[in-house]
C-alpha cells in the first residue's frame, strides 16, 4: 500500500459549486426559476397564484391546511418543561399562530415562503412578537443559494443575511442545492387545474366529437367550394336540428356512433381524474373520498392514514419556522433558566377518541405511578366541578402533563397502535 498519502489542506472547502463548474459566474447573478410552467419568477408566481385561487385546488389545499391547524402545540417534547420553556411557550402563545402555520404551510403550494419577524422589546428581553408571510416575488436566490431582496434601488437583490440579520426565515419544500426555490405542489397541478377552469361547455364541444353520431356527405364531381361549404352548414343542422335542405344530387348518410357514452358521462370522468389527481398530490391519497361500495370503510380508512402521514410530514415546515424563530431569540437573550434545557416548537395530534385517550393515560399513570393533573385534564376539555371530591388523602399525588417526560407515552402509544 501507497505510504504517501495527500489530502487537501482544507477539507471543509466546498468544491462543486456553480461558480467552480458552471464557467464564470457572478456570485450576485440571480438563479433562474426551474419551474416546468414558466421560467420568469414573477410571472410563476401570478400563474400560481391564479391556480390556487382554481375552486377544487383551493378545496384541497385548504383542507390539508385545516389538517395541520388543528393539531395541538407544545414545547419541549421529552425533557420536563423548566423555567426556559416556559417562557417560550409563553411567547408562542402570544403569537398568532393560526396565521403563521397556514404561511408556513404555503410553501409546500409555492415551493418557498418567506416569512419577516417582528421583533419587540419586552422588559430587557427581545422577543418576535409575530412572522409575517412577504411576497414571492420580491425574493430570488443569487447563484451561491443566497436569498437576496429585489428593491427600486438594488434590482440585482440585497443580500438578506448580511444586511438584515435574523429577520427573514426561508420556509423551503423539498429544496436542493440545485433547486432552492422548493418544489411547489402548484407547478404539478397547474394543467389540471387548467382543464378543471375551464366551462362545461367547453368540454362538451372537446368531447361531443367522440360521444354522437357523425354525418357524411357527397357532392358530384366538379362541385363549387361554395356549394361544398352549404352542404357543410346543411350537415351541421342535421347533426343539431335534424332539419335541412339539400340540393338533389347530393348524398346525405349517418354514421352511427355505437359504443360511446355520452359526452356529459366523459367529462364528469374527466372531472373526477383530475380531482383525483390532486387529492393524490395534496394530501397522498384519493380513496378517502372516492372509494364507494363494498370495502369502502376500509379503503377510506387507508386513504384516512395516509392522508395523516401527509399532515405529518407537512407539519415540519412550521416546526422549522418557529424553532428558527426560537433560535434567534435565544442567540440575542439571556432567557431564564438551565440553558441545557431542550426548547423546541411541534405540533402532535391529539388522539381521535376519549376511550383510547383514557387507556393512554392509565397506561401512563401505570408506568410512572403518576396521575393526570388539574391542566392536562383541563386540556382534555373538563372543567371545575365535572368530578365529585374523593376523599383527601394526607399523602402527596404526583402529576403529569404531556410535556413531563413523554417517552413511557410513546411507548404506550405504539402498543396502542398494535392493538388496534
Amino acid at each position: 500500500m501507497p505510504t504517501n498519502i495527500s489530502t487537501p489542506k482544507v477539507i471543509q472547502d466546498e468544491i462543486a459549486i456553480r461558480s467552480y463548474v458552471e464557467g464564470l459566474l457572478q456570485v450576485t447573478k440571480l438563479l433562474p426559476h426551474p419551474s416546468k410552467v414558466l421560467k420568469n419568477i414573477c410571472n410563476t408566481i401570478e400563474v400560481f397564484e391564479t391556480t390556487l385561487k382554481q375552486p377544487d385546488v383551493a378545496a384541497v389545499s385548504r383542507r390539508y391546511r385545516d389538517g395541520v391547524k388543528k393539531l395541538d402545540w407544545d414545547v419541549s417534547r421529552v425533557t420536563q418543561r423548566g423555567e426556559r420553556a416556559s417562557f417560550i411557550k409563553s411567547v408562542c402563545r402570544d403569537m398568532n399562530l393560526n396565521c403563521i402555520i397556514p404561511a408556513a404551510l404555503s410553501a409546500r403550494d409555492f415551493g418557498f415562503t418567506i416569512l419577516e419577524a417582528t421583533w419587540e422589546k419586552f422588559g430587557s428581553y427581545s422577543v418576535i412578537t409575530d412572522l409575517v408571510e412577504k411576497p414571492r416575488e420580491w425574493f430570488r436566490f443569487n447563484y451561491a443559494n443566497e436569498l437576496l431582496l429585489i428593491t427600486r434601488n438594488k434590482p440585482e437583490g440585497v443580500l438578506v443575511n448580511e444586511v438584515y440579520p435574523r429577520k427573514f426565515i426561508v420556509v423551503q419544500h423539498e429544496a436542493s442545492y440545485k433547486n432552492p426555490y422548493g418544489n411547489g405542489l402548484l407547478d404539478e397541478a397547474y394543467w389540471y387545474s387548467k382543464g378543471l377552469a375551464a366551462n362545461f361547455e367547453y368540454h362538451l364541444s372537446f368531447l361531443e366529437d367522440d360521444g354522437r353520431d357523425h354525418w357524411m356527405g357527397w357532392v358530384p364531381p366538379g362541385s363549387t367550394n361554395d356549394y361544398k361549404d352549404k352542404v357543410e352548414l346543411a350537415l351541421r343542422q342535421l347533426r343539431n336540428a335534424a332539419v335541412a335542405v339539400i340540393e338533389e344530387g347530393t348524398r346525405i348518410e349517418k354514421n352511427e356512433n355505437k359504443g360511446r357514452t355520452s359526452t356529459s358521462n366523459s367529462y364528469e370522468t374527466f372531472k373526477k381524474s383530475c380531482r383525483s389527481t390532486l387529492n393524490v398530490l395534496w394530501l397522498g391519497s384519493d380513496l378517502s373520498t372516492s372509494v364507494t361500495g363494498s370495502g369502502a370503510y376500509a379503503s377510506s380508512k387507508t386513504g384516512m392514514d395516509i392522508t395523516d402521514d401527509a399532515i405529518e410530514s407537512g407539519k415540519e415546515l412550521p416546526e422549522n419556522a418557529l424553532n428558527q424563530a426560537i433560535k434567534w431569540m435565544d442567540e440575542v437573550n439571556n432567557f431564564p433558566g438551565d440553558t441545557s434545557e431542550e426548547v423546541a416548537f411541534y405540533l402532535y395530534k391529539a388522539p381521535k377518541s376519549d376511550k383510547e385517550q383514557a387507556e393512554i393515560d392509565q397506561i401512563y399513570g401505570t408506568v410512572t405511578g403518576r396521575k393526570p393533573s388539574p391542566q392536562l385534564l383541563a386540556k382534555r376539555g373538563y372543567e371545575e366541578g365535572d368530578f365529585e371530591d374523593p376523599a383527601i388523602s394526607q399523602a402527596p399525588v404526583q402529576t403529569f402533563e404531556s410535556g413531563y417526560n413523554m417517552q413511557p407515552l410513546f411507548n404506550a402509544v405504539e402498543g396502542l397502535k398494535k392493538k388496534y
